[in-house]
């Protein structure tokens, strides 16, 4: 085990990570900063315009879209994390502010799904097909909403939040598990764990364990510590990338070393068979990691077996975020070690000669980092420079946020995408805002001929695409307002 006391040991680390980036184990938290406005505008704007995140009525204007056709089509997503990370955002502003419309407006949603017995209801009716729509609880995506469940609870005591959390809790044993005992990414990624589902999952179990576990079932705090810890663990094991101290997109545990769900008949690019590790370095699931990691320290117990090595993690991640920072703007690019002058020579599979497209700047998993860097700076896990980074990412940010009165345009952001085998499954994207008119350039699922497996689409097929009021871009920018406004 890392002992974090040893000067020795902590000017080694130091020295690798650079200075002003290990805090000291007694390092002050940090002095808030002064309250500014653009949290509080992007908060209210999405209130307004969105009075019910999963309404089927909003047409092409809805928070959540297929972004596939023309004009886009409502995608409501209901409990599950494209909704349960704004709000949560919108949560760390109320704690901030005290404003009671942010508290109604968290408190309208999850009353919609969680009864009084505290059952959570993952399915939705579409009014207009009568279609039911179930989400499996055991997707970590459909786990992260419980956040919102603690503050509800610390605020009403109402039983039925709590009853919801353990139901929670107790459906993190349900999820399926590869070889090694890491977490499927979801029931149709069979053994492939991604980076993107240690944020959904592990603050929560953690943050549960600390402060109702063992009231609810003797001895199941410890349990739940080290399932969480168990699964940063081999995330990081299978994952990183030492030269760079950042972590590869997702990895497979499967004997045959075929990535399920992502075949090519479904649009998907996946890895080849012979590699167990995805090959690129995606800004925003490692910003999920990132947080993730910051939010679970939080309330794992520093006498914890695994705090050190989580707390080392952390403190990698951190120093390779500083390192690919955009000294210009301050943000991150989208795959985050690449630069425009200097692409890839091949944006496919080994052996293609496919142009590798552009990189871009990517506006949410910036913010994340922005409010990874703060929060570890304010609760002692990184020194003043991670305040500095934080800083210059958040002016970066906003700079990609149009305000005009009360209305806001975020500029800039992915939309939510898969696990991908080649540097163009990333990059390939289409860049258009407007969703009301004209046609797309063909996406993949409309292209006519599906490749032979492991070849690439052509370009003119897109893979990705940047959308401006992305609800994960939401999310994301009012986080880091929440570390960097107040």
């Amino acid at each position: 085990m890392l002992n974090l006391s040893s000067p020795t040991l902590r000017k080694t680390i130091g020295v690798l990570f650079g200075a002003g980036m290990l805090a000291a184990a007694s390092s002050a938290t940090a002095a808030p900063l002064a309250a500014g406005t653009v949290g509080k505008t992007v908060a209210n704007y999405l209130m307004s315009t969105w009075p019910n995140l999963d309404d089927y009525s909003c047409g092409t204007k809805c928070f959540s879209l297929n972004y596939d056709v023309v004009p886009a089509t409502p995608n409501p997503k209901f409990w599950e994390y494209t909704n349960g990370v704004p709000l949560l955002g919108i949560w760390k502003l109320y704690e901030r502010t005290g404003n009671v419309a942010y508290y109604n407006y968290v408190k309208k949603f999850v009353d919609t799904y969680v009864d009084a017995n505290g059952v959570i209801d993952y399915s939705k009716i579409n009014p207009a097909t009568g279609a039911k729509t179930t989400n499996d609880p055991t997707i970590q995506d459909t786990i992260q909403p419980a956040l919102l469940l603690f503050g509800l609870y610390e605020k009403t005591k109402d039983a039925r939040y709590l009853k919801a959390m353990t139901r929670v809790r107790n459906t993190v044993d349900q999820i399926k598990t590869n070889s090694a005992g890491a977490f499927w990414h979801k029931p149709s990624y069979a053994n492939e764990q991604w980076l993107d589902g240690i944020y959904m999952t592990e603050p929560f179990l953690v943050r549960y364990a600390t402060q109702y576990a063992n009231s609810v079932k003797a001895g199941d705090a410890a349990t739940a510590y080290d399932i969480a810890t168990k699964q940063i663990k081999l995330m990081h094991e299978h994952t990183f990338n030492a030269s760079k101290n950042l972590h590869y997109h997702g990895w497979n545990g499967a004997a045959d070393g075929v990535w399920a769900g992502l075949d090519a008949a479904k649009g998907k690019v996946p890895p080849l068979p012979t590699q167990q590790v995805s090959p690129i370095l995606w800004s925003r699931s490692i910003a999920w990691y990132f947080v993730g990691l910051v939010d679970t320290l939080e309330y794992l117990p520093k006498t914890h077996a695994d705090y050190n090595r989580i707390y080392s993690i952390v403190n990698y991640i951190a120093d390779g975020l500083t390192r690919q920072q955009d000294t210009t703007t301050g943000l991150w690019w989208q795959v985050i070690d690449v630069r425009n002058n200097k692409l890839p020579s091949n944006g496919g599979y080994p052996g293609e000669q496919v142009a590798a497209q552009p990189n871009f700047l990517e506006t949410s998993a910036s913010a994340l980092f922005a409010y990874g860097m703060a929060k570890g700076a304010r609760i002692g896990l990184f020194d003043d420079g991670a305040k500095a980074v934080a800083k210059k990412a958040w002016a970066g940010v906003k700079s990609k946020i149009d305000i005009s009165g009360s209305n806001v345009n975020i500029h800039g952001t992915v939309v939510g995408m898969s696990l991908g085998g080649t540097y163009n499954a990333y990059t390939n994207v289409d860049f258009r805002s407007n969703l009301t008119s004209g046609e797309l350039p063909a996406p993949k699922a409309q292209c006519s001929t599906v490749p032979p497996a492991y070849t690439s689409w052509p370009i003119a097929c897109k893979y990705v695409y940047v959308r401006d009021n992305v609800p994960q871009g939401f999310g994301a920018v009012l986080y880091a307002a929440s570390e960097l406004e107040f």
